[in-house]
C-alpha cells in the first residue's frame, strides 16, 4: 500500500492559490513497469524574462538516501538532476520527466525563479503508460505551504485509504506533528516527524495511524513554530486515486476593544483561515452597533500578530483600521492547562489621509472552546 501511494499522489487545494517565486511540489514519480512519468507546467507570471531552476530530489523510498539529488531525463535528454530554462513574459512552459531505468523512483520537485520577484505558477501531473497510451493520470496545483492545516478522512468502505506527502523544502530541520481526530476526540496519539533539509515524507493513513480502522476522521497537521511546510493528501479505492482537499486551519476569535480608563468601545469576532503565515478571512463588529462581515487581512508570525479591515466613515470616506497586538506563544493562544491565553495589543484608526483618529486596546481569545484565563 505504501508502494501504490509513493507512486500517485495529488493535490487541490481549496484555498486561494497564489503565484510564488518559490514551487515545492511533494511528490513526483518516473520509471517503472508499466512507466510512470511526470509533466510538470510551470507559467511566468510577470513582465519580464523570468530564469528558472527546476531541481529534482529523492524521495523516502527506491533505495537511495532521502533528500538527495535525483537525476531524471527532461523531455528524454541525458541524466540530470537540474534543469534551467529562461521563460518570456507570460510564458508557460512544459517538460517532461522519466526515468533513467526500469527501476521505479519517486521524490519531490523544487522550480525556483532566480531573479527578485520572479512570480510563477505551475501544475504537476502523475501518468502511467502502457506503450504509448496513457493509461492513469492525477494531478496536482500549486503547491501552497501550511502552518497548520486541516484534512477529511473517510475510510469506512472496504479497501480505502488515505496518504499524505510533505517536504523539507527549508535550509534547517522542521518538525511536522499530525493529531487525527474522531469527531472532537483524538483517534489516535500525536505522530510528530522530524525531517532534513530536502528531505521527503509520504505515508497511507493506516500506516501513520494503525489502529484508526475503517471510519471517519479529521486530520490536523501542525509545523514547528515559525515555519510551514507544502503538503498534499489523496484517497485511495483499491488501485484507483482521487485528491483530498487541504486547507488552512481555521480559526474564530472574539475581541474587544476597550479604552486607556477601560470602559469597552467595540465587541465582536474574526473568523479566518492561517494560510502560511497569512491570515485571510472575514471579521464582524457585534457591538456597540452589528455591522456586516468585511474582509480582515494580515499575518501572524511568531508571537507577532496583526490584521486590518477597511472602515467606511459616517461622511463616506474611507479608513483602515489596524491590530498589532502579541500572542501568549510562537501561532497559538494555548497555554499548557488547554485554556486559551489572551492575544492582547493596540488597535489603531487611521483616517483617509493617514493621520490617526484614535488608539486603543484590545483584547482576543478563542470564541470556540476553552474559556480565557483569567
Amino acid at each position: 500500500m505504501r508502494h501504490c501511494f509513493a507512486l500517485l499522489p495529488v493535490l487541490l487545494l481549496a484555498a486561494p492559490l497564489c503565484a510564488q517565486s518559490d514551487l515545492a511540489f511533494p511528490q513526483m514519480a518516473v520509471g517503472g513497469n508499466p512507466a510512470y512519468e511526470t509533466v510538470l507546467q510551470i507559467t511566468n507570471e510577470v513582465e519580464a524574462s523570468n530564469p528558472i531552476l527546476i531541481s529534482v530530489y529523492q524521495g523516502l523510498l527506491a533505495g537511495a538516501a532521502n533528500g538527495t539529488a535525483l537525476p531524471v531525463r527532461f523531455d528524454g535528454g541525458a541524466p540530470t538532476t537540474t534543469n534551467a530554462v529562461t521563460l518570456t513574459p507570460f510564458q508557460e512552459y512544459t517538460t517532461i520527466l522519466t526515468g533513467t531505468g526500469a527501476t521505479l523512483m519517486n521524490g519531490w520537485v523544487r522550480v525556483q525563479s532566480t531573479i527578485a520577484g520572479g512570480k510563477i505558477s505551475g501544475n504537476l501531473i502523475f501518468r502511467q503508460r502502457s506503450g504509448t497510451t496513457v493509461v492513469d493520470s492525477v494531478g496536482s496545483t500549486t503547491p501552497q505551504r501550511f502552518r497548520q492545516a486541516i484534512v477529511q478522512l473517510d475510510t469506512r468502505e472496504a479497501g480505502s485509504d488515505a496518504g499524505l506527502a510533505f517536504v523539507n523544502a527549508d535550509n534547517s530541520p522542521v518538525v511536522v506533528t499530525f493529531d487525527l481526530f474522531k469527531g472532537q476526540v483524538p483517534a489516535a496519539s500525536s505522530l510528530p516527524v522530524t525531517l532534513q533539509p530536502n528531505q521527503h515524507y509520504a505515508k497511507l493513513l493506516s500506516e501513520m495511524f494503525p489502529g484508526f480502522g475503517n471510519q471517519q476522521g479529521t486530520l490536523v497537521i501542525e509545523a514547528a513554530p515559525n515555519r510551514a511546510v507544502s503538503c498534499m493528501a489523496l484517497r485511495l479505492d483499491g488501485g484507483r486515486l482521487t485528491s483530498i482537499p487541504v486547507r488552512p486551519l481555521g480559526f474564530s476569535f472574539a475581541y474587544s476593544v476597550t479604552s486607556d480608563a477601560g470602559g469597552t468601545l467595540e465587541t465582536g469576532f474574526w473568523m479566518f483561515d492561517m494560510v502560511g503565515f497569512n491570515l485571510i478571512g472575514s471579521g464582524k463588529i457585534e457591538s456597540p452597533s452589528p455591522a456586516e462581515l468585511s474582509e480582515v487581512t494580515g499575518s501572524w508570525i511568531g508571537t507577532n500578530f496583526q490584521f486590518r479591515y477597511r472602515k467606511v466613515f459616517q461622511d463616506g470616506t474611507v479608513g483602515v483600521v489596524v491590530f498589532n497586538g502579541t500572542s501568549a506563544g510562537r501561532e497559538s493562544t494555548a497555554g499548557a492547562d488547554g485554556k486559551s491565553k489572551a492575544v492582547t495589543g493596540k488597535v489603531t484608526t487611521l483616517g483617509p489621509d493617514g493621520r490617526v483618529i484614535s488608539l486603543n486596546n484590545f483584547t482576543a481569545f478563542h470564541k470556540f472552546g476553552s474559556p480565557p484565563q483569567q
